[in-house]
């Protein structure tokens, strides 16, 4: 085992790479997560992979069972569209609290960036080849940015929790036409419309709406 594989540091990102291709739905519903493949995947001993198997079977992402090991659980659509409802409330009050509190400059920049970067995708057409990623990571800025910002760190705790679901976070783009991703940036102007100019409500109501815009597409696209 190398020292890097032993440090805390290495570990959790371990686990938060392992936890991002679940959450991205890359490891099929029952399948088996065996260390040594997973360790040759990653590119590290087995010790962190063993780590992260068991963080993430506390989390409700695996199953374990002795003898048979970590499975992928699965996640019925149900499962799926009531953590967008949870995620959609809890969101929407982050964004309350936030345009109550009004917008420190740090964040402010940070939405900005993600709002330009938006706009830069849909210009490029990327979106239109299936090329999905930097609209991820763009969104997920932008939905974070505003959570940390509100500095409720309970808000922040049972957030992730709610997100801790295949698909709940940035996994229903693959089913988006452009005019999803055109109406998903203007969703999220509005918002920084609203938390800028601290109208709590409004901000609230078009946060929950663009979650819940995301699950409807979802349930009308969802397999099974």
């Amino acid at each position: 085992m190398s020292n890097s594989d032993s440090q805390p540091t290495r570990s959790l990102n371990i686990t938060e790479a392992l936890r991002e291709q679940l959450l991205q739905g890359e490891f099929p519903p029952h399948a088996r997560l065996q260390e040594i493949a997973l360790a040759e995947r990653m590119g590290v001993s087995r010790t962190p992979i063993r780590g992260a198997l068991s963080v993430l079977a506390r989390d409700g992402l695996l199953e374990y069972a002795p003898n048979r090991g970590y499975t992928v659980r699965h996640f019925s659509l149900d499962d799926i569209l009531s953590a967008f409802r949870v995620r959609a409330v809890l969101e929407g009050l982050g964004c309350r609290l936030l345009a109550e509190q009004g917008l420190a400059d740090d964040t402010e920049q940070r939405l900005q960036q993600a709002l330009h970067r938006g706009e830069q995708l849909l210009q490029e057409a990327q979106l239109q080849q299936g090329q999905f990623d930097e609209w991820r990571d763009m969104n997920k800025a932008f939905h974070l940015a505003i959570l940390l910002a509100t500095h409720n760190d309970l808000l922040v705790r049972f957030a992730k929790i709610s997100r801790n679901i295949p698909i709940v976070f940035n996994g229903s783009f693959k089913w988006y036409t452009l005019k999803d991703f055109h109406r998903s940036q203007d969703h999220h102007e509005v918002i920084y419309s609203a938390l800028k100019n601290r109208q709590p409500e409004r901000a609230d109501f078009m946060m929950q709406e663009h979650i819940l815009q995301a699950a409807e597409i979802l349930r009308r696209n969802y397999p099974g």
